[in-house]
């Protein structure tokens, strides 16, 4: 007499000297159990670590779902054109001398700017003399602390088309320019 329980992928063998498949405890009945989201035939102690799982049928995800996941990998195949976006915001050159123009204008000192925006005292003084560039979310700091503006917008600087794109520089023209 040999009853098998199919669960999705998973099937129990309800049949004499089984072993649980969590404890290893042998037993004469286990049990299709959901643990963690893993289905397990286990024995009737370690039923209570899980749900009893429906038999017969697995969970379907719903449509919205589905849905965002297509979505999501329509999104992420498409080809991008970097040279789409016409500006593009980047730190300033002079950032260094804005943020002491604008530190000086409030008559703070280093130290009581640094305290203002929550930062150490080394670090305020690397970005106004210059020797690191700040990230964005410290461009964002210095930006609200001292009512400045350290980003400007730059056009990117699209490639020619040559007539001959495809073909590419040849021995034949390097030789042509060497002799003119």
């Amino acid at each position: 007499m040999k009853k098998i329980i199919k669960v999705g992928p998973i099937s129990c063998d309800r049949v004499n000297d089984l072993i649980c498949e969590l404890c290893g405890k042998e037993t004469t009945r286990t049990d299709p159990v959901q643990i963690e989201g893993t289905t397990l035939c286990v024995c009737k102690d370690c039923s209570k670590f899980g749900d009893h799982a429906k038999q017969g049928t697995k969970e379907q995800p719903s449509k919205i779902i589905i849905q965002s996941r297509l979505e999501n990998r329509e999104r992420r195949m498409k080809s991008k054109d970097v040279y789409e976006a016409e500006t593009v915001n980047e730190l300033a050159d002079d950032y260094p001398e804005r943020i002491r123009h604008a530190r000086e204008q409030h008559g703070w000192k280093q130290e009581e700017m640094a305290q203002k925006m929550s930062e150490k005292l080394s670090l305020v003084q690397k970005v106004e003399r210059g020797d690191i560039k700040p990230d964005d979310a410290l461009v964002k700091k210095l930006e609200k602390t001292l009512g400045i503006s350290l980003m400007e917008k730059v056009s990117l600087v699209k490639p020619e088309k040559k007539a001959m794109a495809g073909k590419g520089i040849t021995l034949e023209d390097c030789i042509k320019t060497s002799k003119k």
